[in-house]
């Protein structure tokens, strides 16, 4: 999911959770896991990307900040597929 708005502007988060109209968001370096940014989800464009890790990372004993700094890796390096680029929020 990538922030629309604020200082995060353009950078990409992982949803830790939803509550109502707010997400709760993390990055694994800045917004570690025990520590997600709470943000408005009309501020937030998703991504429709599940990141294959997560899986694989939940059978191995949880997900840790670090996953989520790799799997965030290519979305802030400023990669983007057609998939990402055309997406639609479906609220």
């Amino acid at each position: 999911m990538y922030s629309k708005r604020g200082r995060d502007k353009g950078k990409a988060f992982v949803v830790v959770s939803i509550d109502g109209e707010y997400v709760f968001l993390a990055d694994g370096k800045l917004r570690p896991l025990n520590k997600p940014k709470k943000k408005k989800a009309k501020h937030t464009q998703p991504t429709r990307t599940v990141t294959g890790y997560a899986a694989a990372a939940a059978t191995a004993g949880g997900i840790k900040d670090a996953d989520i700094r790799k799997w965030l890796l290519s979305f802030n390096d400023g990669y983007k597929n057609e998939e990402v680029s055309n997406c639609q929020r479906t609220t």
